[in-house]
């Protein structure tokens, strides 16, 4: 029956799996909260910045109808608005009208603490 003790884990290296799976997972909470999900404020000026060389771009293409070059550039300045809008409000997820609500984060924090 020798040979069976070997075979299965012992107490201090089911200890020190632990312990190294504690640490793993506090690491990973760690990177997770140094992870900041706001855009820096560089790249919110290079988006603006770009969006207005974009549209000042388009106003120098020479046409013979002008309402038609200003609606090109009219619908090319309400797409460049609308995505920098949509990255606004992807950047706030947990603000304004359309947050992320909390409350199934708190249901699934319940049903671990009964477990």
């Amino acid at each position: 029956m020798k040979w069976m003790r070997n075979r299965f884990p012992t107490k201090e290296l089911y200890a020190e799996s632990l312990k190294r799976l504690d640490n793993l997972t506090q690491y990973r909470r760690l990177r997770i909260f140094a992870g900041n999900n706001a855009v820096p404020p560089v790249i919110w000026s290079v988006l603006l910045v770009g969006g207005a060389i974009t549209v000042s771009y388009a106003l120098f293409f020479g046409m013979e109808n002008i309402k038609a070059q200003y609606m090109i550039t009219a619908a090319l300045t309400v797409t460049i608005t609308l995505i920098l809008f949509l990255i606004y409000v992807l950047d706030h997820s947990f603000t304004g009208t359309s947050k992320v609500s909390a409350e199934p984060l708190k249901q699934v924090m319940e049903i671990v603490r009964k477990q």
